[in-house]
C-alpha cells in the first residue's frame, strides 16, 4: 500500500548532485538560499570508507527492520533499500523510479516539511508500532538536524537506530550554513554538507547517555546513533541553549582533522560482516 501526503503549503528546496553521484542537498525543510562567502583552505583526503548507501543497504539487510523513517529523500535511492513498512518525508520528491516504493507492505510518502510531519503526524500511530531504524537527511543546518533527531527519537525503541548523514565533513567549505557551490578540491564542487557537525558535537556533549559511531562512509559520513531514551526531554527543554552552543563551535578552530578523532571516526569496515553488526546493533 502506498499513501501519499501533500501539504499545499509546503516550502520547496533544491537538491544538488556532485560529480560522482553522491547526493549533496537534500532538503525536508526549507528552501536554501544561496550565499558567497571565503572559501577556506582547511581540509583532509576523501573518506576511504564505503559509500553510505552501501552500508545503509548492509544494514537494512542483515537486521530486518520492520518500520522505516527518512526524512529527506529526493530520488529514492536510499528509501528503496528499505523493504519493510516505511515512511518517507520530503517537501519535493523527485522520485526517479516506483521501485523507491513498490517493495514494501506500505509507503506513506509525506510531501511537507519535516516540521510539518512531526506536527501532525504520529509515526507510531502509522506504523502501529515504533520506529526501528531512521535515515535523518533533510536541511544541513545543524538546528534542523537536532529537531528531526528529538522528534524521531521520541517515537523509536531504545535500542533503535538513528543514521544521520553528511555530519563528517572534509573541507570546510562545504560546511557553510547556504551552498556556496565551490570547494577546495574541484570533484568536490557543489557538495554540501552544511553545519551538521554541530549536531553530532551537540548530542556528544549533552547526551552522553547515546551510543554513537562515526563510519568514514563516502563521501561525507554516516553516524549510527543507538542506545535511545524515547523519553528524554534534554534536548527539547535546552534547545534554545543548545542551539547556541552549537553556532559559537567554530570548525576552523577546531580543525577538520582533528575533529575525526574527537567523534572516533570508525571504518566502514568495522560493521562489514553479520557478526561485527549483530555485535553492535540488534532491532
Amino acid at each position: 500500500m502506498v499513501n501519499i501526503f501533500r501539504d499545499s503549503n509546503q516550502k520547496k528546496a533544491g537538491v544538488d548532485t556532485s560529480s560522482s553521484g553522491a547526493m549533496t542537498t537534500v532538503s525536508a525543510a526549507a528552501t536554501v538560499p544561496t550565499a558567497t562567502a571565503e572559501i577556506n583552505t582547511a581540509m583532509t583526503p576523501d573518506l576511504p570508507g564505503e559509500s553510505y548507501i552501501r552500508v545503509l543497504g548492509r544494514l537494512h539487510k542483515e537486521l530486518s527492520p520492520k518500520t522505516y523513517l527518512e526524512i529527506g529523500t529526493n530520488s529514492g535511492s536510499s528509501l528503496a533499500l528499505a523493504t519493510c513498512a516505511s515512511i518517507s518525508v520530503d517537501p519535493k520528491f523527485s522520485l526517479t523510479s516506483a521501485a523507491s516504493i513498490v517493495n514494501k507492505p506500505l509507503c506513506a510518502l509525506y510531501q511537507k516539511t519535516s516540521d510539518d510531519f512531526f506536527a501532525s503526524v504520529d509515526p507510531t500511530n502509522v506504523f502501529g508500532r515504533p520506529i526501528d531504524f531512521a535515515f535523518l537527511d533533510g536541511l544541513h543546518r545543524c538546528e534542523f538536524l537536532l529537531r528531526d533527531f528529538m522528534n524521531t527519537e521520541k517515537f523509536c525503541k531504545k535500542n533503535s537506530i538513528i543514521a544521520l548523514h553528511d555530519c563528517i565533513p572534509v573541507e570546510s567549505s562545504i560546511t557553510s550554513r547556504s551552498p556556496l557551490g565551490k570547494a577546495q578540491a574541484e570533484h568536490r564542487n557543489h557538495w554540501w554538507t552544511g553545519d551538521v557537525w554541530r549536531t553530532v558535537w551537540a548530542l556528544k556533549r549533552y547526551r552522553p547517555d547515546l551510543d554513537i559511531l562515526a563510519l568514514d562512509a563516502q563521501p561525507t559520513g554516516l553516524v549510527l546513533v543507538s542506545g535511545l531514551d524515547p523519553a528524554s526531554v534534554l534536548l527539547k527543554d535546552k534547545y534554545n541553549s543548545i542551539v547556541q552552543e552549537m553556532m559559537k563551535e567554530d570548525l576552523d578552530k577546531i580543525g577538520i582533522d582533528n575533529w575525526h578523532k574527537q567523534i572516533g571516526l570508525t571504518s566502514t569496515h568495522a560493521i562489514t560482516t553479520s557478526e561485527q553488526i549483530t555485535a553492535r546493533f540488534w532491532l
